[in-house]
């Protein structure tokens, strides 16, 4: 007996050894809607999200939670029995400013206010990793209680840091609350191992790690395209590509916390392979647009996503070939590599997308989609005798201008002041206007 004791209290040592607790928004504020809205704890589906800042929980970055404690203002009464669902999610929001509830938390335990007791304490069913990011915390009333304000000590902030939503027994449409004030609570967690791990916050970062390097990525990357496996990135630090099988947008942000390992392919072009937890969170249409490449790119542009403009097509078909080879603006040739789009070619010209990488030490453009330039079907003297141009007209010359062809003929304008048929014309002061805002590059 004496020896199983000694046992005992051998594990018990190693676990208090292993894990470890923090406490957060320990404050002198009383929140009401958060963590759960005690009013409408009778009303099955009552849902509140709070997000607690990354910054307060950088102490637990790269550590597994395993339970959360909340603190109530004074003891539970009156709430009944009941069911409370916990989910977690990292995200890149630090509060609401709309009654949208974040989707896709995951599920990591249960549990409900005991009668008299000051402590809320969810205990998971399976440790949650944290990354580092917002953390939103989740509950949902899966079985109903009793309604009774219940208050839980907090810290104040100026932003809503959690949402309530409710529906009344009458009533099918949901009803939200604001929170300002963010509950205290006591996360258990066991550390990461010191060091293991690599964490990064941009691109550039993993991009500079050493080969085979596993990282944690917490920064703000967006999908520039996805194409055939391969998942090409932006940030405002630079450039990135993923192998990896995933269906991504356009724009998509992704969210934080996605790992992967660092390889170099062609040296110093980069890959991030053995991907894993890769989901969006949010668009960026701004740096997920293709640059228009008009001079040879230098090294710094590895992984780029960029369009050739107004590309000729040849008799034969189209440069997609490693001996073809587009010549730029400012004279160069870029060469071609691989293709990961399929295209049949005519005659006539073209806008290029494509990727910048390195092959046998030189940097080329590995094609990823091809785009017929339509030609304009309208000119600027195309005027009736009361100097008007149809609808019709207009529409054509926006359709031009917007599909990156500007060569509109001019030969016929004047400018001849005319009132708007209210029917089926605009003046040329109108299209004037219309032009000088679309070749300003401002009429997206």
């Amino acid at each position: 007996m004496k020896k199983l004791l000694s046992l005992i209290a051998v594990a018990v040592m190693a676990f208090a050894a292993q894990a470890a607790s923090l406490t957060v928004a320990n404050g002198s504020a009383e929140a009401e809607f958060a963590p759960f809205y005690g009013m409408f704890m009778d009303t099955q589906g009552a849902t509140t999200q709070t997000i607690y800042p990354a910054e307060m929980l950088a102490d637990m970055q790269g550590g597994l939670i395993t339970e959360i404690r909340f603190y109530a203002a004074a003891p539970f009464n009156g709430l009944g029995q009941g069911n409370l669902q916990l989910a977690l999610k990292e995200v890149e929001q630090n509060g609401f400013t709309s009654t949208d509830l974040v989707t896709g938390a995951t599920v990591v335990a249960n549990g409900y206010p005991v009668q008299d007791e000051t402590e809320l304490v969810f205990v998971l069913e399976e440790p949650f990793a944290y990354n580092g990011g917002n953390l939103l915390i989740e509950t949902v009333l899966i079985t109903a209680g009793d309604g009774k304000t219940t208050k839980f000590i907090a810290q104040a902030f100026d932003y809503a840091v959690g949402l309530a939503a409710y529906t009344y027994s009458w009533s099918t449409s949901y009803y939200y609350e604001t929170e300002h004030n963010l509950p205290k609570a006591t996360f258990t967690y066991e550390p990461g191992q010191g060091g293991d791990e690599t964490t990064v916050a941009s691109l550039a970062e993993a991009n500079a790690l050493e080969d085979d390097a596993e990282f944690t990525f917490n920064g703000d990357a967006v999908v520039t395209v996805c194409k055939n496996g391969y998942v090409f990135l932006r940030d405002e630090s630079g450039y990135g590509q993923i192998e990896v099988n995933a269906t991504l947008e356009n724009g998509q942000v992704l969210s934080q916390g996605w790992k992967a390992k660092k390889a170099t392919i062609v040296d110093p072009w980069v890959r991030f392979t053995d991907a894993t937890g890769l989901s969006a969170n949010g668009t960026n249409a701004e740096l997920a647009k293709a640059q228009e490449l008009t001079a040879f790119p230098d090294e710094s542009m590895l992984n780029a996503y960029v369009v050739i403009k107004n590309a000729v097509s040849g008799s034969g078909g189209f440069p997609i070939l490693p001996q073809y080879y587009y010549t730029l603006q400012d004279g160069s040739k870029l060469y071609v590599t691989s293709c990961l789009w399929n295209h049949n070619f005519d005659a006539g010209n073209y806008n290029v997308y494509g990727v910048i990488c390195k092959d046998g030490g030189k940097l080329k453009i590995q094609i990823v989609e091809f785009e017929t330039i339509v030609e304009p079907t309208v000119k600027l003297g195309d005027v009736n005798k009361d100097g008007k141009v149809t609808i019709a007209d207009v529409t054509a010359l926006i359709d031009a201008l917007l599909s990156g062809n500007t060569d509109v003929e001019t030969d016929n304008y004047s400018p001849v002041n005319a009132d708007v048929n209210e029917r089926d014309g605009v003046t040329i002061a109108d299209v004037t206007a219309l032009i000088d805002l679309l070749l300003s590059g401002e009429g997206d």
